[in-house]
């Protein structure tokens, strides 16, 4: 798995739309994101295009990825938020293209599907780390060092950390190797069955999500079991999931998350439907929809001590294999 250049300053990056829009003032506070780490955006068509709940229609999101990739003047690509469309444009992608010219590629939730995309059939690595339409510039000091650490510079992280008082908790103790590989839970499982669907063999499978309730996440986490992920896998990352526990009695949402009488927790599900796969498995790391957020490079090799609630990204599998 190679890993694309870093980002150096003054470089010119692409701010590309693959998913939904965002109003103009919004647009202008991702310009001002880029150029406050130090690099020169280029507004792509699709960030200031509209089709319904998308950036623009089919032909327009999947033409800025290509092209963003194509142009050599283009040193990096930043996705301008997530939403909804990532998937319909995955036909419309030149792999072959890509591959010739790998780049940094930042974003999550609904740019997993492109992560996966990339790493699996170009051979590089992408980074499930903020969009610019965040406001880079208020970042707390956590959230930029894992940003900024990751864009600029080749070297392995290390081990990595959660920020102060979040504890990375044990699911399923044990300790394994593999490349990390995943993101958002919705767009893991919508791939499914089709020619992009997540290839988990051997590696340490990434999983995030905010507010689902639980016997939506019960339901897509058991298709993931059916579909042998878990079994395939080496070990699970479990993130924070954000405002995914069950509404207190009362609530008007309680109707909605209740399928009959009541609700599992978080924990009961991943005891219930994780565990049995013996995997080394931990909960709680922040990563995706949370802040402070930790950044990290899809397609690394790592090592998840789910004993000790650890993980460590290292350079390649010969020199760390078994170490």
């Amino acid at each position: 798995m190679k890993r694309p250049a870093p980002l150096s300053i003054g470089d010119k990056v692409a701010i590309i739309a693959p998913s939904s829009p965002l109003p103009d003032e919004n647009i202008d506070r991702a310009i001002d994101s880029i150029r406050f780490i130090g690099l020169e955006p280029v507004v792509f068509p699709s960030c200031t295009s509209i089709h319904g709940y998308f950036a623009g229609k089919d032909d327009v999101r999947a033409k800025d990825l290509n092209d963003a990739f194509a142009d050599r003047s283009i040193k990096g690509i930043f996705c301008l938020r997530g939403g909804y469309g990532s998937t319909r444009i995955l036909n419309k992608i030149d792999f072959d293209l890509i591959k010739a010219n790998p780049k940094i590629f930042v974003g999550y939730s609904d740019i997993t599907s492109l992560h996966t995309a990339i790493t699996q059939r170009c051979g590089f690595m992408t980074f499930h780390a903020p969009m610019p339409n965040t406001r880079y510039r208020n970042f707390d000091e956590y959230t930029l060092n894992y940003f900024k650490s990751n864009l600029f510079s080749d070297k392995p992280l290390g081990e990595v950390f959660n920020p102060e008082g979040e504890e990375i908790k044990t699911i399923v103790s044990g300790v394994c190797e593999g490349q990390i590989t995943g993101g958002n839970l919705c767009l893991i499982h919508n791939t499914l069955s089709s020619p992009y669907e997540i290839n988990t063999k051997g590696k340490i499978l990434l999983i995030e999500e905010i507010a689902e309730m639980p016997y939506r996440l019960d339901r897509v986490f058991n298709a993931l079991a059916l579909a042998g992920k878990f079994e395939d896998c080496a070990g699970i990352i479990l993130g924070t999931f954000t405002d995914c526990e069950a509404p207190e009695a009362g609530n008007p949402l309680e109707a909605l998350s209740v399928v009959s009488g009541g609700s599992l927790t978080l924990l009961e599900i991943f005891d219930e439907v994780i565990a049995p796969f013996n995997k080394p498995t931990i909960f709680n790391l922040r990563i995706g929809h949370v802040y402070p957020q930790l950044s990290l490079p899809l397609g690394a090799f790592a090592r998840l001590d789910a004993t000790n609630g650890r993980l460590v990204l290292l350079d390649n599998f010969v020199e760390h294999k078994g170490a």
